[in-house]
């Protein structure tokens, strides 16, 4: 089974895939503004079966001004796609790229991690 892993972010949102029984890889990375169209062309293309968007909740694990709007974000992929969606804790996925070094296209390489945490807790 094909997921696809989403970084959610105002301006940009980092894509990552993998299959069910692997690791994830960076996609891409595509701008908020027609995400749906956007990902609609995605999932067709790849197969995918499976969305796991990554969720910014505080250290404390309670909910913030971010963590409400990408369960709006969750809500209108669930309206907008014919997928499932899930969502999974996402702290430090792009604070752990930043220390490796990498700034460009760091969206694609939280997904990453976002999707690879995914599939450890699920594999």
């Amino acid at each position: 089974m094909k997921i696809l892993g989403i970084d959610y972010g105002d301006k940009n949102i980092g894509l990552a895939l993998a299959e069910s029984d692997s690791i994830a890889v960076p996609f891409k990375v595509i701008k908020n503004e027609e995400v749906v169209k956007e990902l609609k062309e995605v999932i067709k293309e790849e197969n995918i079966k499976l969305i796991v968007v990554g969720m910014p909740y505080n250290l404390d694990g309670t909910d913030n001004k971010r963590t409400t709007i990408t369960r709006e974000f969750i809500s209108k992929l669930e309206d907008n796609l014919n997928i499932k969606v899930v969502d999974i804790n996402e702290q430090f996925t792009s604070k752990l790229y930043e220390k490796m070094g990498i700034k460009d296209d760091i969206d694609k390489y939280s997904a990453t991690a976002i999707l690879d945490t995914y599939l450890e807790k699920n594999g």
